[in-house]
């Protein structure tokens, strides 16, 4: 009968609705993982969000007005030099000076300061594109929290297959295990054949062989999701029998959705790079005024000579004027190019919101169809049990043969594997198509 078998199953997969940040904690405790702790051990230790936090830590750092050239260079140099020489120095006077290790000092320090005070207005369009650097390092940071995410519920659900595969394999162990008792019985009392009992082994002892194939395919997945979650793939740990499926997801007008999106942000956000590099080639033909200032010391003394000792000091300063006026042609070439950048990168926004447009459509047809291939299972599964109990009773009154009651048990056990299948399909695209609207993360 189909309530002697050892696993009742139903899948039902996946969904909750996600909201971040989640709490960073140990999330396998007890052996247990559920979806929720998944997603926090990603955020905390995924490699990738990490690796995406330090390059947007060193767009904040190198976001200042003294990397764009707005604040002045101030240094200070200082040198002691000496030197020992025989000297022999014939004055105008008509005096000699014959020195034997005549030793000479010279002392110097000064504090130089430089400070660009105009550049063609090229110091403030740097200050721009490093504040558009940081935001691309804020929404690559998005971007991959919500790819990390997508990855996770998807590395989960195909652990829940497995899971749930396995227990279809376990499943047929248990229908073949019937049938054999059956047949044994049956042959006992000599009702039937000794084949039908040696055949139902012989399925029983494939199914026990199929187990410890999925059960390799189970234990890959894990090792697989331990990887995104920056784990040890070789803890042990046990994953929710079913999950939460999202059916009431709505076709959106790509208006609705494309400008969330983060790729395109992403796009948009390298055109302004490329705009920003345009105005620093329009700069590049514009004068540029320097400030420099100094206070110099210098003090020499020499132990032969004309001038013995020697001692300046004072503050210096002045203003540079620097016009460009050709440079090789290469100032309009350099414009050139920018705007043919400017150019490539609109048509790289324009090429990316028609592939999205089209991917997201695709994405919406496939969850339709995996919805709908999902009731059809549900209402084949039904009619699987209903023709194993039908054949079992038959079976057992010697009415059905055992060929008719093992191909009845292989399309149930087939239909519970379909039926699995189709929920993690749907899973699989309502997860894409969330995050094709960024509605995955919020």
């Amino acid at each position: 009968m189909i309530r002697k078998i050892k696993y009742a199953l139903w899948p039902a997969l996946l969904l909750m609705t996600l909201s971040l940040p989640v709490a960073a904690q140990d999330t396998l405790q007890d052996s247990m993982l559920t979806l929720n702790d998944a997603i926090a051990a990603a955020l905390d230790q995924n490699f990738d969000i990490q690796i995406v936090k330090v390059q947007l830590d060193q767009a904040k750092t190198n976001n200042t007005i003294g990397n764009a050239g707005m604040l002045p260079v101030l240094n200070a140099t200082g040198g002691l030099n000496g030197n020992i020489t025989d000297a022999h120095v014939e004055l105008a006077t008509g005096d000699v000076q014959n020195r034997k290790g005549a030793r000479s000092q010279t002392l110097s320090g000064a504090v130089q300061l430089d400070w660009i005070l105009f550049d063609g207005l090229r110091m403030f369009t740097n200050k721009r594109r490093l504040e558009e650097l940081q935001s691309i390092g804020n929404t690559n940071l998005k971007q991959q929290i919500q790819s990390t995410v997508s990855q996770v519920v998807i590395s989960y659900a195909e652990v829940v297959r497995q899971k749930q595969q396995l227990v279809a394999i376990d499943t047929a162990m248990a229908l073949a295990r019937v049938r054999m008792d059956l047949a044994k019985k049956k042959f006992e009392v000599g009702t039937s054949a000794k084949t039908d009992y040696l055949q139902a082994q012989v399925d029983y002892n494939a199914s026990k062989s199929a187990f410890l194939t999925q059960s390799a395919l189970l234990r890959q997945a894990k090792d697989s999701l331990m990887v995104l979650l920056g784990r040890d793939q070789f803890m042990n740990y046990d994953v929710q029998d079913s999950l939460h499926l999202n059916k009431d997801l709505v076709y959106q007008d790509k208006d609705r959705w494309m400008d969330r999106n983060f790729s395109v942000q992403l796009a948009r956000q390298q055109k302004r790079l490329s705009e920003y590099d345009l105005k620093l080639a329009n700069g590049a033909q514009l004068p540029v005024l320097d400030l420099s200032a100094a206070y110099n010391y210098n003090r020499t003394q020499n132990g032969a000579g004309v001038t013995l000792f020697n001692r300046t000091y004072g503050p210096q300063g002045g203003l540079n004027l620097t016009l460009p006026l050709f440079n090789g042609f290469n100032l309009q070439r350099q414009k050139k190019v920018a705007r043919q950048e400017v150019f490539r990168q609109d048509l790289m926004v324009q090429r990316l919101q028609t592939s999205l447009a089209a991917r997201y459509r695709t994405a919406w047809r496939s969850y339709d169809n995996a919805l709908k291939s999902l009731d059809l299972e549900k209402e084949n599964i039904r009619y699987a049990e209903e023709n194993v109990m039908i054949q079992q009773a038959r079976f057992r009154v010697g009415v059905a043969n055992t060929l008719e009651l093992r191909e009845a048990e292989s399309s149930y056990v087939a239909a519970l594997a379909r039926l699995v299948d189709a929920a993690y399909t749907v899973k699989v695209t309502e997860t894409r198509l969330l995050e094709l609207e960024n509605n995955l993360v919020k």
